[in-house]
């Protein structure tokens, strides 16, 4: 058999609104939301079939939206898996009817899996291309019947996961056919007006951003939507398959309703009224909302000192004193170093505070790692970042090194302005978490006279609340590689007062990586002077 069974045969039936043209064929897009045909479709001499999408994606993202490969395309025939006819086996058909129950089309499943979709023909033929017959959602009348009766219906990815809810739940749920690379049909939105809704989105970027796309047209319509997400496994059928229930989920968006405008407070009003006190995570050090920017030279040992910080704080170990604190949810987002790195670098912190008798609690430190490092001026990252503090609601956030967390050049004003607001949005959406990042510090000799201030946009000196260098102490030799004292000193003016050590050594054997030798408390009037209680006393309250 020619190439041009590749095309025909593993192609054309997992499109929509398929029409032959004089070189080709034009279709929907499965890579995109494409209510007109804009993918053109051809036979190829260095690949099987050329894929050309007119609102200009890749034909790698057309593939994979597709479910195959360029392997699976250029093998003859006999060789390939998964195609429709020869050796792949249709194990399930999932039936799509309209209101009134007659059938539309089936979604067919394969083994290998693959799906396909295919319409009835007069006579009791199938045909394994749709072309218009109208796209209806996955159990229509159920769904139908479920909005009139004010029930809440539960949006899955796929036919399989419908099924888990309805069978092991006895909730209404619904799909689209095609999954997460389709749309949903576009007469299905309005039926859900000013309904209840949950979105239960796969664990995975396509998941995600499907889950985005059906939040966004549902809210147009005023219904109220809640997306959740399993914490352990991809989607509704496994997660449910493995036991686990609705308790478990985590929700990581939610429609809110529009902001009724009120008149801002009156000065007098907003500072009797109000509460002042400190909302510590660790008194006199720490406060819920500060973001924290820790810089050095390499190899000095920054990063030791906030993975240390993360593990004392969430095993409730006070970091700079004797003493316990209540422990805290803390987030690690890892954007250098992999997961067997880390088992090395946090397997000896866990131990330490196992030997304090202060073990950190069982979820109360949560790793996630992206070697590869993020870009969060990208509309993407920058919403994965969100959804992941929205579901963990760390109380303090642990993210970086800054220069992997935008692709643009360090020294780019816009690119840091952009990654340090989605910084703040995540700290919002975890009810004021802390910031806790590190970033290089200039070139110098051995990490002796340089500079502390962070390499980069000089907004990086005005945004964090506390900047901090770790230097090589002066009594130091010049020798030592590895100093046994540093100090830590502040580059950007503290806009709070705080007991901050000055200076920290390596601990001995039992003890952490580095321990502090001595705290400075600036002399200063604090503002907490100006409080309530005080204006009370003045009379002016």
């Amino acid at each position: 058999m020619g190439l041009n069974d590749a095309l025909r045969e593993l192609v054309l039936p997992k499109l929509d609104r398929v029409q032959k043209t004089a070189d080709g064929f034009m279709a929907r897009c499965p890579a995109h939301e494409d209510r007109n045909p804009s993918l053109s479709l051809g036979y190829g001499t260095k690949h099987p079939v050329i894929f050309k999408c007119h609102a200009g994606c890749d034909a790698e993202d057309i593939l994979k939206a597709l479910g195959l490969t360029w392997e699976e395309l250029s093998a003859p025939r006999e060789e390939r898996k998964g195609a429709y006819r020869g050796k792949s086996t249709m194990i399930a058909t999932y039936d799509y009817v309209d209101e009134d129950g007659k059938l539309l089309y089936q979604v067919c499943r394969f083994e290998p899996k693959k799906f396909l979709q295919r319409r009835p023909l007069p006579g009791g033929d199938w045909e394994f291309k749709l072309g218009n017959t109208r796209r209806v959602l996955y159990r229509l009348p159920a769904v139908i019947e479920a909005v009139k009766a004010g029930r809440q219906v539960w949006v899955v990815e796929g036919e399989k996961d419908v099924h888990a809810v309805e069978e092991r739940l006895g909730l209404p749920a619904t799909c689209n056919s095609g999954g997460a690379g389709m749309g949903w049909p576009d007469s299905a939105f309005e039926m859900f007006r000013d309904a209840s809704v949950a979105i239960w989105s796969d664990a995975d970027k396509e998941g995600r951003a499907h889950a985005r796309k059906v939040m966004a047209s549902l809210a147009a319509v005023g219904a109220e939507v809640t997306v959740y997400e399993s914490p352990t496994h991809k989607d509704a059928a496994d997660h449910l398959g493995a036991g686990f229930g609705l308790e478990e989920l985590v929700e990581t968006r939610a429609t809110t309703e529009e902001p009724t405008p009120v008149l801002a407070p009156d000065l007098w009003e907003f500072i009797a009224a109000g509460d002042d006190a400190y909302d510590w995570l660790v008194p006199d050090v720490l406060e819920r909302g500060d973001r924290l920017m820790i810089t050095g030279a390499e190899g000095l040992g920054k990063s030791v000192w906030c993975r240390q910080l993360c593990v004392q704080l969430a095993a409730g170990i006070h970091p700079f004193q004797p003493g316990t604190v209540d422990p805290v949810k803390v987030l690690v987002v890892d954007c250098e170093n992999s997961m067997r790195q880390n088992r090395r670098h946090y397997g000896t912190l866990a131990g330490l505070s196992v030997s304090k008798g202060r073990r950190v609690p069982d979820g109360g430190l949560r790793l996630i790692h992206r070697p590869e490092g993020i870009d969060l001026t990208k509309g993407d990252d920058a919403e994965w970042l969100l959804e992941r503090v929205r579901a963990h609601r760390p109380d303090v956030l642990y993210i970086g090194p800054f220069y992997r967390l935008h692709a643009s050049d360090i020294n780019d004003e816009s690119a840091a302005r952009k990654t340090v607001s989605v910084l703040d949005a995540a700290r919002v959406a975890g009810d004021g978490c802390v910031l806790l990042m590190e970033a290089h510090a200039g070139h110098g000799q051995h990490g002796s006279q340089r500079a502390l201030r962070p390499v980069g946009s000089s907004l990086l000196l005005r945004w964090p609340e506390f900047g901090f260098g770790l230097r090589r102490a002066k009594e130091c030799l010049p020798n030592e590689q590895r100093p046994r004292l540093v100090d830590l000193e502040a580059w950007r003016g503290a806009r709070d007062e705080r007991d901050w050590p000055s200076s920290f050594r390596h601990g001995k054997t039992g003890e952490w990586p580095w321990m502090p030798e001595a705290a400075v408390k600036p002399e200063w009037s604090s503002a907490s002077q100006w409080s309530a209680e005080s204006l009370s006393e003045r009379g002016v309250a």
